[in-house]
């Protein structure tokens, strides 16, 4: 649900249907001064008795509710992703009824939170860099309907948002890397070496390496076999690709997170050499594309 389509109050926010309550009520107030008619004053009081009931219950409904998001361990700049927002309940006898959290714009409608509670969100941040969420707005129109409630929970998350990964020609990488510096290609099979010939296809290659005229010819299906390219341990520069900074970050983005098509691959980046295989190591790298030239 887009928040976007609400206008969420700081506090309270009367509804529709609580103007037309209170009016109700005012008019049957004056309508019962103006008769001295008991029944009038006795429905007059009903109203106001319901009304103070729906400022109980629906202050007491977000009160006491802790928040709790949970993030993907990726994410990526202009790339769709999912994060959990929890709700913890810390009243110990009532249930939180209704309850719309509200945070960068998305909304997630929790029907009833016993203990605890979570629903997915889904976000995309157009840009890199550190993603900052310090408060998440908790809102509620129970029990009635007759006022939006909304208070506001501070929280202190902060997440990198690393380039968006593209791939661009290997040449841009490979190209200051003659044979004789030992680049060669593996006897294992993949995407990236020379062609080494057809042979049956196998389920899962992409559709793009399938082999059309042979498969044509033999009346089974065929696919293109390619070696893997292997090379000594090789030190990518990153100052020295020449890319305008950003697709060069994405590009880089592209082969750190694409790590295992790349053997004995790693990554020079302000002075420092990264080893794209190793889990931490990456990670750390990823974190430095986030915040480059970023204030």
């Amino acid at each position: 649900m887009d928040s976007g389509k609400h206008s969420y109050p700081s506090v309270i926010k009367i509804t529709k249907a609580g103007w037309i309550f209170i009016i109700t009520t005012l008019l049957t107030g004056f309508a019962a001064v103006n008769t001295n008619n008991n029944l009038l004053f006795f429905i007059v009081s009903a109203f106001l008795s319901f009304m103070g009931l729906s400022g109980f219950f629906g202050k007491r409904n977000i009160d006491g509710l802790d928040v709790e998001i949970i993030f993907p361990d990726e994410i990526f700049a202009n790339k769709e992703f999912i994060i959990t927002v929890k709700l913890k309940n810390k009243k110990k006898f009532l249930n939180a009824f209704l309850i719309e959290t509200v945070l960068l714009d998305k909304s997630a409608v929790f029907p009833v939170v016993e203990k605890e509670s979570e629903k997915p969100v889904s976000l995309t941040v157009p840009k890199r860099g550190i993603l900052e969420i310090s408060s998440v707005r908790l809102c509620s129109v129970f029990p009635f309907n007759f006022f939006i409630r909304c208070r506001t929970v501070k929280v202190d998350v902060k997440k990198f948002i690393y380039p968006e990964p593209k791939r661009y020609p290997l040449s841009y990488i490979f190209s200051e890397y003659s044979k004789k510096k030992g680049d060669i290609s593996s006897q294992k099979f993949g995407y990236e070496g020379d062609f080494v010939g057809v042979r049956d296809y196998t389920q899962g290659t992409p559709i793009k390496y399938i082999d059309w005229k042979s498969s044509a010819r033999s009346e089974k299906l065929k696919e293109k076999v390619f070696s893997s390219l292997q090379s000594i341990p090789l030190i990518v520069d990153f100052e020295k690709v020449d890319l305008p900074t950003e697709e060069k970050l994405s590009f880089f983005t592209y082969i750190a997170v694409n790590y295992k098509q790349f053997e004995n691959l790693f990554i020079k980046f302000e002075n420092k050499i990264y080893d794209i295989s190793i889990k931490v190591e990456r990670e750390k790298l990823l974190s430095r594309f986030a915040v480059y030239g970023v204030s």
